[in-house]
């Protein structure tokens, strides 16, 4: 663990004075949460009804995909540039603690009162700068952060501890809507460390039917049209809100209650499948995730074609995605013999995340892959990074190859969606064409996007 204290040229920020004291440097020493404690103390000793504080608490995104894709090496090489960046942007007075592998904690003493326009100011400045690309042995990585933060005056009580343990709590708040999002905290947010009450509680929800499947679209490049939605399931909680699933899919693993998960999603997607049919909106397929618990069951398959069979659905419809980790590391033969028997039953197989766990091209081969999903870290900031661009074209090229349709997931902006479609990929999912939605706001979405596709022409891409 590390405290950094951070000595940088003058910031101009609302509300925030800082102290010109030469070039910027960083000073590093042992340290954890005692240490972000004993610097939020001295904070609020200085603070008076004109200079307050506030603690931050700022947690890389996405580190388990950013191990995968980057070693160890490489993103102890992304921390020391973020490490860096952030002090960049800090003032002399102020101090951030390293707590974890990929968490920060910050001391912010003296911010002129009102504070919190300073404070989302300062936290969006700390963001932007983290999201600039990282090079790592001649390629770029590209990482984002979320943030939580706690003002002096929103704590529930006038002490370091209290203030940073609102601000962790902003922090899960904001993990759980997704990537790169931040929280302020308030008597209303929610201890969703403490609140889930361990595995029983995300388990009986799932056994409640609280926990249900959302659906995002996916679009065909060359036409525009819907070629599926993917299910992917969400916490409807009574009193949180939307849960998302990095809140409780560990949970749901630890309890052995994965296969309860992907049966519950199995039957919502044959349900939304039959519902897209009689409201007569063409949707080829939808996609279900099934994790390793999933694979490792011998009844795997009867379990998917009663179900199948029970909705009078043709096998083709349902896609099944399957981690490349799964592909690449599993030497399971009850993993290899489900995966198998689901291509030879009809069901279409998606290689997920592809890219990040390595998977050879006999085991694409082997287990009849229809379709591999690029993983978001090869498309973000696909449209101007050329490093990118050659990635994502030699997937491309090696999937046109083998007969392989290909998937980007994460398109995120209009310009991404526009190269992918340039160099030739077939399908793609993401924000810069839906969030996930619930079924109800499917049927508005479809309805819109036909009209929408009406008045838009697509040409397909040339081939040879």
């Amino acid at each position: 663990m590390l405290v950094l204290v951070c000595f940088a040229l003058p910031v101009v920020l609302l509300g925030f004075q800082s102290r010109p004291v030469g070039p910027y440097r960083t000073q590093l020493r042992a340290g954890g949460e005692a240490d972000i404690d004993a610097a939020l103390e001295a904070a609020l000793a200085q603070s008076d009804s004109n200079y307050r504080c506030a603690s931050v608490m700022l947690e890389l995104d996405e580190v388990e995909t950013l191990r995968d894709t980057w070693g160890l090496e490489g993103v102890e090489v992304i921390m020391s540039t973020v490490t860096d960046r952030l002090c960049s942007v800090l003032r002399t007075s102020d101090v951030i603690v390293q707590l974890d592998t990929n968490r920060f904690a910050i001391s912010l003493p003296s911010i002129r009162a009102p504070e919190l326009g300073a404070v989302i100011s300062l936290i969006e400045r700390l963001q932007k700068t983290a999201r600039a690309a990282i090079s790592i042995d001649h390629a770029h990585a590209y990482v984002t952060l979320s943030a939580g933060f706690c003002l002096e005056t929103r704590a529930p009580d006038r002490s370091a501890r209290s203030l940073r343990h609102s601000a962790h709590m902003a922090l899960f708040e904001a993990k759980s809507q997704g990537v790169e999002n931040s929280r302020g905290f308030s008597a209303n947010t929610p201890d969703l460390r403490e609140g889930k009450n361990g595995q029983s509680e995300v388990v009986k929800a799932l056994q409640n039917g609280q926990i249900v499947a959302w659906f995002q679209p996916q679009l065909s490049t060359d036409t525009g049209l819907v070629t599926g939605f993917e299910a992917l399931a969400r916490w409807e909680h009574p009193t949180r809100g939307v849960v998302a699933p990095i809140e409780f899919l560990s949970d749901l693993e630890a309890a052995h209650a994965m296969e309860l998960l992907s049966e519950t999603m199995l039957q919502h997607a044959l349900r939304a499948l039959r519902a897209w049919d009689v409201a007569g909106h063409k949707v080829p397929s939808v996609a279900v995730n099934f994790s390793t618990q999933d694979l490792r069951n011998p009844s795997l398959i009867e379990r998917i074609k009663w179900d199948v069979d029970r909705f009078e659905m043709d096998p083709a419809r349902l896609v099944i995605e399957i981690l490349e980790t799964v592909v690449s590391e599993s030497d399971d033969d009850i993993i290899t013999r489900n995966i198998r028997a689901l291509g030879d039953q009809g069901y279409r197989i998606d290689l997920d995340d592809f890219g990040t766990g390595h998977a050879s091209l006999a085991n694409i081969r082997r287990f009849a892959v229809d379709r591999i999903k690029i993983d978001r870290s090869f498309i973000t900031h696909a449209d101007d990074d050329p490093e990118q661009q050659r990635m994502i074209n030699a997937i491309i090229s090696m999937a046109e190859q083998m007969g392989i349709d290909t998937l980007a997931e994460g398109v995120e902006t209009i310009g991404e969606k526009s190269i992918l479609s340039q160099l030739g990929c077939t399908h793609m999912q993401g924000y810069a064409i839906a969030r996930p939605m619930p079924f109800d706001q499917t049927l508005i979405w479809l309805a819109e996007h036909k009209s929408h596709l009406s008045k838009t022409s697509y040409f397909p891409r040339r081939t040879g």
